[in-house]
Parts: C-alpha cells; sequence; structure tokens
C-alpha cells in the first residue's frame, strides 16, 4: 500500500488522528498480528501455563466457570474449543443470571462437581473471579486448583489467593492494553500451544490455528465496550477477517441466523445483530445455550441452536421495550433536569436494565444506572443496578468512590453492575451524580478527540475508493470512534417518515452520477422541514445495509 495513493478525505482524516507518517498509517490501516506482545508479558501467564500442562499430563479434569454476557460467553467458548482439539474435555458452566448472580459461586460449584464424581481438578475462570476471594478460597478447600482470568477491575482488598491473569495487577506487562476477557483467554490458549508445542505435545499431529479462535474474541471484545486500543484492534481485526470465513459450526450458524451471509462484516454487524443475540439468552437465564452453539460440532446442531437462540432475541426485545417505556416514565422521580445522571429504579427485569441503561444513554447522553427492585427471602428490598457511561466518564471510578453505600460492584470505564440496599439508595444516587460532576470538572482541560466532523461531499465520501479505505479503519468503539461527515450542500430528493410513532426517516439524497438512500433515526421531528426546504446541510456516516441477502451502502444520518 503506496500511502501517496491514499484519497485525500482518507488522508485528511489520518492526519487528524495525528498519525501522519508512512510506517504508522501503514500498521494502523493493515494491522499485523505479530505485532502483538508476547503471552508470557502477562503477570501469572507461566505460573498458569505451567498448572495447565501439569494438570493435562496427569489427566486432571479442567472445568471453565464462564460468565454470562458475550465476552464471557465466547471466553468460555474459545477455551472449551480450545481444549477439545487437544484432544482434552473439559467440563464447563456459565451461571444462571437470575438465580446464581455474576462471578463465582461456591454453592452451584459444589452441584457442578458433585456431578463430576472428581476430587482432583483445575478450574480456570473467564471474565470473573477477581472479586471473589472468598468463593476461591472454599472451591480449593475442595481439593482443586484455581486460576483466575478475568480483565476487570481490581477490587480493593484482597485478591483471590490463586494464579491470576488480570492486566489490571500491579507489575503486569499487558496494563496499558484494555484487553477483553476474551482476550485474555485467548492470550492464555496461546502461551499453552507455545508451551505444549516445545514440550513435543503435537508431534503426532497439527497444533491449533490460534487465528481461527480469534472470532470469538471480535465478538467479546466488541460487544464489551472496551477501548478499542492498539492491540484490540490488531485482534478484532484479524478477528472479524476469521468470522467472515470461518469453519466452526455454531459461529457459522449465528452469522447466518444474523443475516450476515455476504460483504465484509463490521463492528455495526457485531454490535447490533451478532451480540444481541448471543446476550440474549444470558439475559434471561439461559447462556449455557449460547455456549452450546459455539461449541456445536455440526451444522445441524448450530441451525438448532440458532433458531433458540433467536427466539429468547425476540422475547428480550419485548421485555426491553415494556422496561424502557416503564423506566422513562419513572425518571422524574429521582432525575432533575441539572442532574449530571440518569438514575431510575422499579420492577423491572434484571435481565435486561444493562440495555435499557444504554438506551437512556443514547437519549440524556448522561451516564445511567438503572436498578431492578429485589425482595430476599427475609422480605429485604435491594436494588440491583447496570450501568453505562459515556465518553470521559469511568464508570467504575465513580462507584469506587461511593463504595461504602455500595453492597457489591464491578465493571470498568463504560458498564458496571452493583447492588444498593434500601436505605442507601437516595444517599447512593445523590453521591453517584457528586462523582460524576466532579469527573467532568477534572476532564474539562482534556481536549476533546471524540466527534471530530471531516467535510467532504457524499459523492466523495460514498465512493467505492473511499469506502474500501474506510472499511480499514474498522473496528469502531471506544478509542476509535467511527467517522462522522458533513455535507453543507446536500439535497433531497425524497423524504418519509418511518417507524411506528413516526420517529426516524428515510431520505433519498442527489448524487452528481447515483442518488443516495440513507436514514435518520430518531430524526421524526425534522420531516416538515425538510418537506419545506430540501436544500440542507448533512452530517452522517456510511453503513451497510443487508436486505434479503443484497448488500449496499447507505448513509446513516446524524443530523440533517
Amino acid at each position: 500500500m503506496n500511502t501517496s495513493d491514499l484519497p485525500s478525505i482518507i488522508t485528511k482524516m489520518l492526519n487528524r488522528m495525528g498519525l501522519t507518517n508512512e510506517s504508522e498509517i501503514q500498521q494502523f490501516l493493515a494491522p499485523r498480528l505479530d505485532t502483538l506482545p508476547h503471552p508470557m508479558g502477562m503477570k501469572g501467564m507461566g505460573d498458569a501455563v505451567k498448572v495447565i500442562v501439569e494438570g493435562i499430563e496427569q489427566g486432571t479434569e479442567i472445568i471453565v466457570w464462564g460468565d454470562y454476557d458475550v465476552d464471557g460467553t465466547t471466553a468460555t467458548s474459545l477455551l472449551v474449543n480450545f481444549f477439545r482439539e487437544l484432544g482434552v474435555e473439559p467440563h464447563w458452566r456459565v451461571p444462571n443470571r437470575l438465580i446464581d448472580g455474576y462471578g463465582l459461586n461456591l454453592e452451584s460449584f459444589k452441584q457442578l462437581l458433585d456431578s463430576l464424581d472428581c476430587d482432583n481438578f483445575i478450574l480456570i475462570t473467564v471474565d470473573c473471579g477477581i472479586s471473589n476471594p472468598e468463593e476461591v478460597k472454599g472451591i480449593q478447600a475442595l481439593g482443586g486448583t484455581v486460576i483466575v482470568t478475568d480483565h476487570h477491575q481490581v477490587p480493593i482488598g484482597d485478591l483471590p489467593d490463586c494464579v491470576i491473569l488480570n492486566a489490571n495487577q500491579k507489575g503486569c506487562g499487558f496494563q496499558n492494553y484494555k484487553l477483553a476477557g476474551v482476550g485474555v483467554a485467548f492470550y492464555l490458549a496461546a502461551a499453552l500451544r507455545t508451551a505444549l508445542e516445545q514440550g513435543g505435545y503435537f508431534k503426532n499431529g497439527e497444533r491449533p490455528n490460534m487465528k481461527e479462535y480469534l472470532g470469538f474474541v471480535a465478538l467479546g471484545t466488541i460487544s464489551d465496550l472496551v477501548d478499542i486500543t492498539k492491540e484490540n484492534r490488531v485482534l478484532i481485526r484479524a478477528g472479524m477477517e476469521s468470522l467472515e470465513e470461518t469453519n466452526i459450526p455454531g459461529l457459522k450458524a449465528l452469522l447466518e441466523a444474523s443475516g450476515l451471509k455476504g460483504g465484509p462484516l463490521t463492528t455495526e454487524d457485531i454490535s447490533f445483530s451478532v451480540g444481541p443475540r448471543i446476550n440474549a439468552a444470558g439475559r434471561l437465564g439461559s447462556a449455557d445455550v449460547a455456549v452450546d452453539l459455539m461449541t456445536c460440532d455440526n451444522s445441524t446442531s448450530g441451525a438448532k441452536l440458532s433458531k433458540r437462540l433467536e427466539g429468547y432475541n425476540e422475547k428480550r426485545k419485548s421485555i426491553c421495550q415494556d422496561n424502557l417505556e416503564s423506566a422513562l416514565n419513572n425518571m422524574n422521580r429521582y432525575n432533575t433536569e441539572d442532574s449530571h445522571v440518569s438514575v431510575v429504579a422499579g420492577d423491572f427485569h434484571s435481565g435486561v436494565i444493562g440495555i435499557v441503561a444504554s438506551k437512556i444513554v443514547d437519549i440524556y447522553r448522561k451516564p445511567t444506572i438503572v436498578f431492578s427492585r429485589e425482595t430476599d427471602s427475609d422480605g429485604n428490598i435491594a436494588f440491583k443496578g447496570s450501568g453505562r457511561s459515556i465518553e470521559g466518564i469511568n464508570l467504575i471510578e465513580c462507584l469506587k468512590s461511593c463504595d461504602q453505600l455500595i453492597v457489591k460492584y464491578g465493571g470498568h470505564e463504560m458498564a458496571a453492575g452493583l447492588t444498593v440496599s434500601e436505605n442507601q439508595f437516595k444517599t447512593f444516587h445523590e453521591a453517584f451524580n457528586r462523582q460524576v460532576e466532579i469527573q467532568k470538572l477534572n476532564n474539562m482541560h482534556i481536549p476533546k478527540t471524540k466527534g471530530v466532523i471531516v467535510e467532504g461531499s457524499i459523492d466523495e465520501i460514498m465512493s467505492e475508493e473511499t469506502l474500501k479505505y474506510l472499511m480499514k479503519f474498522e473496528p469502531f468503539g471506544p478509542g476509535n470512534e467511527k467517522p462522522v461527515f458533513l455535507d453543507r450542500q446536500a439535497d433531497v430528493v425524497s423524504c418519509k417518515a418511518i417507524g411506528g410513532n413516526r420517529q426516524h426517516i428515510q431520505v433519498t439524497i442527489r448524487g452528481s452520477y447515483t442518488n443516495y438512500r440513507g436514514v435518520g433515526f430518531g430524526l421524526g421531528d425534522k420531516y416538515e422541514d425538510i418537506r419545506r426546504d430540501p436544500h440542507r446541510q448533512i452530517t452522517f456516516s456510511p453503513m451497510i445495509n443487508r436486505y434479503r441477502g443484497v448488500v449496499d451502502w447507505q448513509l446513516r444520518i446524524v443530523d440533517i
């Protein structure tokens, strides 16, 4: 790739990102796997590999314990598939979100262990465990060895007394890479493969191809909203390429059910089509179905299980819409216009409160926590919450500053879960609002890098060559926001209001050689104004549209 041949609009975008020399641009547009850090740079990796290799040699039972979200289920599936390729049949468990709760559950683990009838095991947690020192202690007392792999913030206080893989530990060489839980699981698998190869394990067969497992990494990392660091960008880009041609039956079935056959995959495809389908099962207490799908070994099972996921997803949508309407109606009870946060509590389904929080963030652009009111067997009321943040506000740091008012919490910058007792709820709300206000004040002097708009004509942006290079800016997410463009001289050929409440618009924009279709979500109030004056200034992003097997480009109208 010769950078001097890049379209001028692409060069302008790269320069605004601070990428000016040849090697920086090459590395950004064509990231390579060989630039990734060595797995042994992660604190605890040598000990984890030693324990597992010895376990494999001795025939020790291996148990993988994951989380119920996309990051956790993809991480679980990655390790299950990897161990099977080694000729080891692991046991696995993802908790029931509605019964077991988040993280390790000692009673639930004991039940699993009883069903296995073994007294010598290695438990590997993925995407959880860092906040479970007591549970780890209890599990080790049952005769096993525990390895915690996690990416959530290290809590204040005691850590689990076991081997830990978590880049947030002091002294870890991976501290700034912001890996998702599935990213940590991938590095563990890669380190294991290297150690086993050095020990002659694969002399009678082929070693696992690690790139095949990167599809799981792309799904989990994008869905978990972690920062698109240089390292994550490499993992996700390679993972999206792997997904497009995957031979893993469950992933193949999942993509087909999501309508993503044909055309290149985008971050939005995963965020809005694939991720929600995986998540739906966990939100309704059946995350094991998602893992069953992603670890199945034939297309028949894949089709059957993906159909079950589709059913969960439709049910989740219905519950979510009902809960969102209820939450918006209740907002005024807890919030004022000058509040820095959105907080709402009610009799919501605890499995969808995270989605509801995300949708409220989209509406009010404030850090949001949605609480589900729950009553225990003794009649005590507690509020179980799920929070989502906005760019520039570190949610977990805000919660850490209020931790004396919280029963328990965990998460990362953009998403977190917590429990607050009924008698502390009002005080917590006030304290949380204050912490967000403090962060905003502290961040006022920091230059804003998000939301940079690039000016150019629709014809220029939507040209085949520009779109080809725009795809190389993928993946998009925190730290690498999707580009937004501005055309000051656009003419609307047609406009119609769409959606159940006519809250969206569908437009056709005149181009020099062809017209461009576009959709503006939440812009229904612009309809009459556009009809009166079709000569407009348009802010937009290109997006891939898929309909009945036909893949084409259209505009996502941000403002008009």
